[in-house]
């Protein structure tokens, strides 16, 4: 643990830690943030050695602290912030050489064979957790399906179900949609897209939209030649114009008509929104809508196609 190495926390690698950073940005780390600036200071030169007893959850490493033993991971660790959208420098590599890099909010992560890893909230809790060897939480874009039986294949109830996403995706703060996208495909033949568009939201109560969003989508199929119900019909609850940040990148989905499979919602998004306030909302409303689906019918809570994401 970094105790052990011989620094107290709170402690400065002065001189040696910033040279370690300027060869790391002459290899293309890009410019310091404070976050990774003080994480080197503090820690820079610090080896980890993993608890001998053996991991608490996982096999404990060991690692060292030093951005240039990360520095011909960059281009990996550029990508890797392009994806998770926030910036990373590099902090170290383990023992068994993975990098190691601290974000701009001074969580430390590793680029392991498996993808990204969240180690830490803090630099100090991720190289402790190496050395115990507690599970770190792995980082994959969020995606949960909630199963609908029983929904009728038909527009009107389609809609309903997907107000109600509406108003969950509001309720927990992930956004507040103005518009419902119908895309209708038809189910003979190689299936031809007669609907992909976006129907807005009207003022007033959202039980208020369902019946004229019915209409209106009803007479748009109908007028490309289908009908809805020979349709396989999805209903997609886009983020409004404006949205910035993770939440933009958030689709909750839901989708009929298309037999063998039953209606389902499904929610998801990018790795951006796999860790932080988006995660924590996205959770919450996944969770809303199991419950949801499971009091509707009585259902199993809804299944998660991937372990939820870091909060």
């Amino acid at each position: 643990m970094p105790e052990e190495a011989g620094r107290p926390p709170g402690g400065d690698a002065e001189d040696a830690a910033l040279l370690a950073i300027l060869v790391a940005t002459t290899h293309g780390a890009g410019e310091v943030f404070p976050a990774a600036e003080r994480a080197v200071r503090e820690f820079h030169g610090v080896t980890v050695r993993p608890d001998p007893a053996g991991g608490r959850e996982v096999a404990a490493l060991g690692a060292v602290v030093d951005p240039r033993e990360a520095r011909f991971d960059v281009p990996s660790l550029l990508r890797l912030a392009d994806s998770l959208g926030v910036r990373l420098f590099p902090l170290g590599r383990t023992d068994t050489d993975a990098p190691l890099a601290v974000d701009e909010h001074g969580r430390l992560l590793m680029l392991g064979p498996g993808g990204p890893w969240l180690l830490g909230e803090t630099v100090r809790d991720g190289l402790t957790a190496l050395a115990e060897g507690r599970a770190p939480v792995r980082l994959r874009p969020p995606r949960w399906n909630v199963p609908l039986p029983g929904l009728p294949a038909e527009l009107g109830a389609a809609v309903r179900a997907a107000l109600v996403a509406v108003y969950v995706l509001h309720s927990t703060g992930v956004f507040s949609a103005r518009a419902l996208r119908l895309r209708a495909t038809t189910l003979r033949g190689i299936g031809v897209v007669a609907v992909d568009e976006e129907f807005p939201l009207r003022r007033g109560a959202l039980e208020d939209n369902a019946e004229p969003l019915a209409e209106a989508m009803t007479r748009a199929v109908e007028a490309a030649g289908a009908r809805p119900g020979a349709c396989e019909l999805t209903l997609t609850v886009p983020a409004p114009p404006g949205t910035e940040g993770p939440a933009a990148t958030v689709t909750c989905a839901l989708t009929t008509g298309a037999e063998p499979d039953a209606p389902a919602l499904t929610l998801t998004a990018a790795l951006s929104a796999a860790s932080g306030p988006t995660a924590a909302a996205l959770t919450a409303c996944a969770r809303e809508l199991a419950a949801w689906a499971a009091a509707r019918e009585g259902s199993p809570r809804a299944v998660s196609d991937e372990p939820s994401p870091a909060t």
